[in-house]
């Protein structure tokens, strides 16, 4: 089943639940414990979940836990991301752009990094720095890292590196 982005993570593992099974229960009407990882084996399955009814509830009781596959967030994503940056651009900016680009559901995925790369005025313009993009701890619908590589804005000053590349200079004579 594909996730629908309109809805939550959780959401839609209840749909790929009710589906499986020919059921239409709601969220409301039990208890959905984390997303757990586990070790495929025969059964390629990488997450499992377990389901309880609510305490006291008149209508259900027990618990059953579900072996499913969460999604790779660098299988969508691809070994690497590259995000332009421009002059201001934020973390969030760049889980916007990855998310929106990738069909990411973004409440679901987290930049490791706190703060944008500081870029040096001594580096050349269009150089890289790499950001981790992690699926949050969970996650119903993804596991996984990936390196978002963010590119420096290009601001056109040109850098006395540059334009000085010749530095052991002769000096003066009497």
């Amino acid at each position: 089943m594909q996730l629908n982005l309109a809805k939550t993570a959780q959401q839609n593992l209840l749909d790929l639940m009710n589906t499986a099974n020919t059921q239409t229960l709601t969220l409301a009407q039990m208890t959905m414990g984390a997303p757990v990882v586990r070790t495929p084996d025969a059964n390629p399955r990488n997450t499992t979940v377990t389901i309880s009814a609510l305490p006291g509830s008149t209508e259900f009781k027990g618990s059953q836990t579900l072996k499913y596959t969460r999604l790779d967030v660098e299988d969508l994503v691809g070994a690497s991301y590259e995000f332009q940056s421009v002059e201001g651009s934020t973390i969030a900016d760049v889980l916007a752009a990855v998310a929106t680009a990738k069909g990411l559901l973004a409440a679901d995925v987290e930049i490791v990094e706190t703060e944008m790369p500081d870029w040096a005025d001594e580096m050349i313009d269009g150089e890289t720095a790499p950001l981790t993009l992690r699926a949050k701890a969970g996650s119903y619908a993804y596991i996984g890292t990936v390196t978002i590589n963010v590119v420096e804005p290009v601001d056109g000053r040109e850098r006395f590196a540059t334009m000085y590349s010749t530095t052991d200079l002769d000096g003066f004579v009497a």
